[in-house]
Parts: structure tokens; C-alpha cells; sequence
């Protein structure tokens, strides 16, 4: 069975970077992406992925918000979480551990960032217990 990963991002083009990113690393991962952030917690709920990825600026509720809401829930605190942010601030970074993220990346820049994030991705959930 392939590692399942939720992508929380209100942006197509950085959720169509990451998708490519993993096809060009042939990395074979079961990706269900989500663009509003207000139906995040029910789409991680129901699909039981072994990471959530989730974009930190999104309009409300904004990825510390649904991190919070990710840890509040116990049928689902156990999922990795990884905040993928544009933010370089290290306020950001901190605040984003403190909620329980398991990591937190900038956001690549070009396909080869995001083929190398993809296999960290990759080696991260891969490293996830599979819980059904």
C-alpha cells in the first residue's frame, strides 16, 4: 500500500509543484490536495494520511489554525504534520513546533527544490506508522 499524504495550500501551482516534484523523483505517494483550508481537518479525518502538509498562509483558518485543530482532534493528533511556508521567520518556525508540527520547510523555489522536498517527503512519511 503507497504512504497517502494530505496537501493543505490554497495555491494549484505549489500543490502542481509538489505532485511534479514527487513524479520527478518517482516517488510514489498518494497525494489528496486541498484548497480550502476550512475543510482541512474533516479531509486529514477521513483520509488518514500518514503526513499532512499544510501551507501556513492561507486565508482563515491559516495553517497554525488548522495544525492546532489537527493536534485537538485525538482521532487524528497522531498524523505527521509538516508546515510548508514561504516564511523564513524563525517566529514562524517556533510558533509552528510549539503547535505540534513535526517539521516545517520553506517553500522551494524551483522543480529540483521541490524534487528534493519530495524526497525528504518521501523519507519522512515513509518513517510514519500506517494506523487504520
Amino acid at each position: 500500500m503507497n504512504k497517502k499524504i494530505v496537501v493543505i495550500d490554497d495555491d494549484q501551482f505549489d500543490i502542481s509543484m509538489l505532485r511534479r516534484g514527487l513524479e520527478a523523483a518517482e516517488i510514489e505517494i498518494d497525494v489528496v490536495s486541498v484548497i480550502d483550508s476550512r475543510s482541512a481537518v474533516r479531509v486529514i479525518r477521513d483520509e488518514n494520511p500518514d503526513l499532512a502538509v499544510v501551507d501556513l498562509s492561507m486565508p482563515h483558518p491559516n495553517g497554525f489554525v488548522v495544525l492546532a485543530e489537527v493536534r485537538a482532534d485525538v482521532h487524528i493528533s497522531h498524523i505527521k504534520a509538516l508546515i510548508l511556508s514561504g516564511s523564513t521567520s524563525v517566529h514562524d518556525e517556533r510558533k509552528a513546533h510549539q503547535l505540534g508540527a513535526n517539521w516545517y520547510r520553506v517553500k522551494p523555489e524551483t522543480l529540483h527544490g521541490y524534487r528534493l522536498l519530495a524526497a525528504e517527503i518521501s523519507e519522512f512519511a515513509a518513517a510514519a506508522p500506517r494506523l487504520e
